[in-house]
């Protein structure tokens, strides 16, 4: 036996001589120290000989170290978070066991073991011990080797307080007390990753348990909120059993407990059999919660739920996987919605969403989807918009292109062949490919592996359409010779033909009518139509459209603004063209381009009143069209009449509206259930944007007291959306007083660096205070805080960005970071090209 050097063991990996195969984990939190004790027994296999084992602790003091019933040398490396144990007589090839006793604290980095805590019916302060491993957290909890395909069974005890609520992966299998403590044994898990592994101990209360096809599920939350969890459990519910139908593979794990915590740096993990969520992301009213509010829980919950299967039950080998994870799993997300609630037209909204992906993509800072990740830390980037709405956008694309059965057979193919296993990108599309006989892997891998989206070119040659493609970018002089190979579906007249562009360019036969590409707007790419094939485009031929593909339209042209092929005052008098439209995802479009201009128009008074009548104009008789709510009116009829609410009043400053949504709002803090919620929620916004100091006191009172967690929330972020600049000064003393949850604080100061009126001021103070900032806050939130820099778009500004983070990177975020200023550059571009030009069009 030989023992290899620390100095030359991977400084990411783990050795791979010996894999555990189960860990029996004893803990004793307490809660009112912060701390707890814990022993472990680890069964391993040694695969070859070895003079020591290596795995993963940090933050922990070993006591004992036995191995093999024999007490054993150990030693602790903080730098690379490895414990190493090292035998008398070596470490022999077969099965060992590994015993060890610790101690730690419940930290309040919300990662780890962690400590939360609220405030009980009578303002006292409660904890509340929580676990959140994902990626490498794991170790602070129990040693352990944490990587993902070091798969094992894990049997959890917890030692705790009589009348303390105890949760983890399993079901409850014995409960026993003696010397005033209560044993809870939880039941083996089955082989799964350590970033899997969950408890939760504290004075929390449950539901009764709910029967989903023989899968009991529950809602676990601090007291008194019992009466917020029914829309979630009926999510749940439902996702449970429409996920066994559509994978065809049973619900891996005994039960289902969905636990709402106080506090949480993610917003929920995939914990098996034992989720963990923010509050708003779980507990809601459904009669005062706007759609969005519903939605957002619908979507979580379901994501959550998906990745039993598609990331629990399979997992990937190693980080750079963790792409796939999460873009699955948000495909499954809005699949399992559409089927919940499908009037709330779940696809199309996602391709709003989408958008938000072709941005980032549109920058020379982007990035593939996948790259290779060495450190753990490598992967943290990865949990962004090209993952999460990008990764689900390309699967969306290829379910289109396959069709859905075809698609969901390769899936079902995927899970039972790699069940309890780990896996490589490769593997899914090879599935897909076995059982579709399509070229998947092909076609995937030109979207995965390269940057950026492609721009698909329509003309007319003769009696052919040609498709011609190259990458789509903001920057006029980029030069890319990427190429993709794109699904396109075509409709011509009232045919629609799918055809594969995997070259420079494809040619089709062309008829006399018009002809739509991208039909059903599922294509991760945008559409530049020749002169001839845009004026086939006729008024009725667009309000034939699918509500996506309008969408798309509005979007595509907004994005030409930013890449100087259209200019402003042309996409205003685009829009101006769809007074006649009724459908809310086209109007998001609209509103969304429409408070984009707004930014041109700063400090010319004269500019801005005749910009603010001709949006008036074009919304104001599309609100009053749609009149007062109706009970028997659809969710997205309601929310439509919410965002013009908003639209008219803020972006077009009508006094009249603005006068309305007052009303709104002073009814609806007089009985909440008096006004429809998308009324309320926007007459909140409306009067943050344009209220005093008396209403910044009501809000700040309704973040402290508000009835549900959305109320709180949404009071709490447009406090950052008032104009006044003392109220600016007071809300980001609050995001830093400790009031704030950390979790929340950083969304907040994102929000007021927003601020149309005060934003400069806000990122003056973060810059100010960020030694503070990156001390006070959870580490994956301190790029959400900067992400609003990129709306401060004079050069002084973009100068001023450049130089600060020059000096002050933020390391796990460098990718994130590098998109926010050149998105920032973007826009400063837009300004210096537009603002004049548009100004003096408008006077």
């Amino acid at each position: 036996m030989t023992a290899t050097p620390t100095d030359v063991l991977d400084p990411y990996r783990l050795p791979r001589h010996t894999s555990p195969i189960r860990y029996d984990v004893t803990l004793e939190p307490d809660l009112a120290a912060g701390t707890f004790v814990g022993s472990l027994r680890v069964t391993v296999d040694t695969a070859e000989p070895t003079d020591r084992l290596a795995l993963n602790a940090t933050e922990l003091e070993i006591d004992s170290c036995s191995f093999d019933g024999q007490a054993a040398p150990f030693e602790l490396d903080a730098d690379t978070e490895r414990l190493f144990v090292r035998p008398a007589g070596g470490v022999g090839a077969g099965g060992h066991d590994l015993h060890l006793t610790f101690r730690g604290i419940l930290n309040d980095k919300l990662r780890g073991f962690y400590r939360s805590t609220y405030r009980d019916a009578e303002g006292i302060e409660r904890v509340v011990a929580a676990t959140q491993m994902q990626s490498t957290d794991c170790r602070r909890a129990f040693p352990c080797w944490d990587e993902p395909d070091f798969k094992a069974v894990f049997a959890i005890t917890l030692v705790v307080e009589p009348e303390m609520t105890a949760v983890s992966n399993g079901s409850i299998v014995s409960e026993t007390e003696a010397d005033g403590k209560r044993t809870v044994r939880f039941a083996d898990t089955m082989v799964m990753s350590s970033y899997l592994v969950a408890f939760v101990v504290g004075p929390l209360e449950a539901t009764e348990w709910h029967d989903a096809d023989g899968i009991p599920v529950r809602i676990v939350h601090v007291p008194g909120k019992e009466h917020l969890t029914g829309f979630g459990i009926d999510v749940a519910t439902f996702c449970l059993r429409w996920f066994q139908t559509y994978y065809d593979v049973p619900y891996p794990s005994d039960k289902v407990d969905l636990v709402a915590l106080p506090d949480f740096a993610a917003g929920a993990m995939e914990n098996l059999g034992c989720i963990t969520f923010r509050e708003n992301l779980l507990l809601v009213d459904p009669a005062t919660a706007t759609q969005n509010e519903r939605q957002l829980v619908a979507d979580v919950v379901a994501h959550e739920l998906a990745h039993m299967w598609f990331g629990d039950l399979v997992t990937m080998g190693w980080w750079n996987g963790i792409w796939l994870n999460e873009a699955f799993a948000t495909f499954m997300e809005i699949a399992a919605c559409d089927a919940f609630r499908p009037e709330w037209e779940r696809w199309t909204s996602f391709g709003l969403e989408r958008s938000l992906a072709f941005e980032t993509d549109s920058l020379s800072a982007t990035r593939p989807v996948e790259y290779e990740v060495n450190s753990p830390a490598d992967c943290e980037g990865m949990f962004d918009v090209l993952t999460y709405q990008k990764g689900g956008a390309l699967l969306r694309m290829l379910e289109q292109y396959l069709g859905a059965e075809r698609f969901r057979e390769g899936v079902s193919h995927y899970l039972r062949t790699h069940a309890y296993g780990n896996t490589e990108t490769s593997d899914l599309w090879d599935a897909i490919e076995h059982t579709s006989g399509e070229p998947v892997r092909r076609i995937m891998d030109s979207w995965i592996w390269q940057p950026g989206y492609p721009l698909v070119e329509a003309r007319a040659d003769g009696d052919e359409l040609v498709l011609a493609q190259r990458r789509f970018a903001f920057d006029p002089d980029d030069v890319s010779t990427s190429r993709w190979a794109i699904p396109i579906a075509l409709r011509d007249g009232t045919a629609t033909s799918t055809v594969l562009l995997d070259g420079d360019e494809v040619r089709r036969p062309l008829g006399d009518g018009p002809v739509v590409v991208n039909a059903g707007g599922h294509g991760f790419f945008r559409v530049s139509y020749s002169d001839e094939l845009r004026g086939r485009l006729t008024a009725s031929v667009v309000r034939d459209m699918t509500t996506l593909e309008r969408y798309n339209l509005v979007d595509d042209a907004w994005s030409a603004v930013t890449a100087r092929s259209l200019d402003a005052t042309e996409y205003l008098e685009l829009v101006e063209r769809f007074g006649a439209e009724r459908d809310h995802g086209v109007w998001q479009a609209i509103a969304i381009g429409l408070r984009g201009l707004r930014r041109l128009l700063t400090g010319d008074a004269t500019a801005l009143d005749a910009f603010e009548t001709r949006v008036t104009s074009l919304c104001k008789p599309v609100l009053d069209d749609l009149g007062a709510p109706a009970d028997d009116e659809p969710d997205l009829t309601a929310k439509l009449r919410g965002l013009l609410l908003t639209t008219v009043a803020v972006t077009g400053g009508d006094d009249e509206v603005r006068a309305d949504a007052r009303g709104y709002y002073e009814s609806w803090t007089a009985d909440p259930e008096s006004v429809d919620a998308e009324l309320a929620a926007a007459a909140t916004a409306v009067v943050a944007a344009t209220g005093d100091g008396d209403d910044y006191d009501r809000m700040l009172d309704q973040y402290r007291h508000g009835a549900t967690p959305q109320v709180q929330l949404r009071h709490l972020y447009l406090l950052a959306e008032f104009e006044g600049e003392q109220l600016m000064e007071r809300t980001l003393g609050l995001a830093m007083s400790g009031e704030v949850k950390s979790q929340n604080a950083p969304f907040l100061l994102r929000t007021a660096i927003g601020n149309l009126h005060h934003g400069r001021d806000a990122w003056e103070f973060v810059r100010r205070n960020w030694a503070r900032i990156s001390d006070m806050f959870p580490r994956n939130t301190i790029p959400r805080i900067v992400e609003t820099v990129r709306t401060l778009d004079r050069p002084a500004d973009v100068a001023q960005a450049q130089a600060f983070f020059s000096e002050h990177p933020i390391e796990q975020a460098a990718k994130t970071l590098e998109q926010i200023l050149e998105r920032q550059r973007v826009n400063a571009d837009v300004r210096v090209r537009n603002a004049e030009a548009f100004r003096e069009s408008l006077r």
